[in-house]
């Protein structure tokens, strides 16, 4: 077929789409956690490429540095990080809510984190750590699975009901600790009280003796573009005292962020749009 793909765009101009680059990228994310290693053949089919061309792709991304190999398995390497830093750049995204998490971070001596959805993941695109030994402690570019974060419920409780089926409809997920809620009964419950309250409460869901609290963050529009929230331990903090003390400043933040995103429609659709792209 060549090198290009020719289709129309919506104004009737041929467009060119580069098929080496689709093939590439596609090849990149047939790797996840749950599959951090594949053969050839599990590429193919996870692709839909024929095995030449995937082969091809693999040793392409291997010659550039972003997958290595090992007998007959080949899996990512460190350099593909890369790509996920110059999207969360060219956002700016860290730079417009830092000063904010930072301030209420220290001022709990929480973690406290902004994120987007991305597929069934929350990716975190700002973060103000905590010195205290969480370790689901989400620095930028770090990803954890929605369905077990405050995070991902306060943003799923804003999704369109196709966008949420798609989601619930893969459940039961994994358990990561006995709390974790995981099936679809317990998801739709925490969902339903996320919209009734307005925030999410998560408590021992990724890690043992952690409690995070999140609210979401809106666009001018009203649209839910991400969400932030901080992270404690249990040991000085229950879901009660969370709620008690941190509510009213995380909203107050969250509104500050929002503030400073009217400044830059652009990055508020840009961010509020990169879930969609995996639907």
């Amino acid at each position: 077929m060549g090198d290009t793909l020719h289709g129309r765009s919506e104004d009737g101009r041929k467009s060119e789409l580069v098929t080496a680059l689709a093939r590439g990228l596609s090849v990149i994310e047939a790797f996840s956690a749950d599959t951090p290693e594949l053969t050839l053949s599990e590429v193919a089919q996870r692709t839909r490429l024929p095995p030449a061309t995937a082969r091809r792709a693999l040793l392409t991304l291997q010659h550039l540095g972003y997958v290595g190999s090992y007998g007959k398995r080949f899996l990512l390497l460190p350099r593909v990080l890369g790509l996920g830093s110059a999207f969360l750049s060219s956002m700016n995204i860290r730079e417009i809510a830092q000063s904010s998490l930072q301030a209420i971070a220290d001022r709990f001596k929480d973690s406290a984190s902004l994120a987007v959805l991305d597929g069934d993941s929350v990716l975190y695109v700002a973060h103000a750590p905590s010195n205290r030994r969480i370790r689901y402690n989400g620095s930028v570019g770090f990803r954890s699975p929605a369905y077990a974060t405050s995070l991902g419920l306060a943003l799923w409780a804003h999704l369109d009901p196709p966008q949420l089926e798609k989601r619930l409809a893969k459940a039961p997920y994994a358990a990561y600790t006995s709390r974790t809620r995981h099936t679809r009964a317990a998801l739709e419950e925490a969902i339903a009280s996320v919209r009734d309250r307005g925030y999410a409460v998560a408590r021992e869901q990724l890690e043992y003796g952690v409690v995070a609290i999140a609210v979401p963050v809106r666009d001018t529009n009203g649209r839910v573009v991400a969400a932030i929230n901080l992270s404690s331990e249990l040991a000085r903090n229950d879901e009660a005292a969370l709620v008690a003390t941190r509510l009213g400043p995380i909203t107050d933040t969250a509104q500050e962020i929002e503030r400073a995103l009217e400044r830059f429609p652009a990055l508020s659709h840009a961010i509020g749009t990169a879930a969609l792209a995996h639907d």
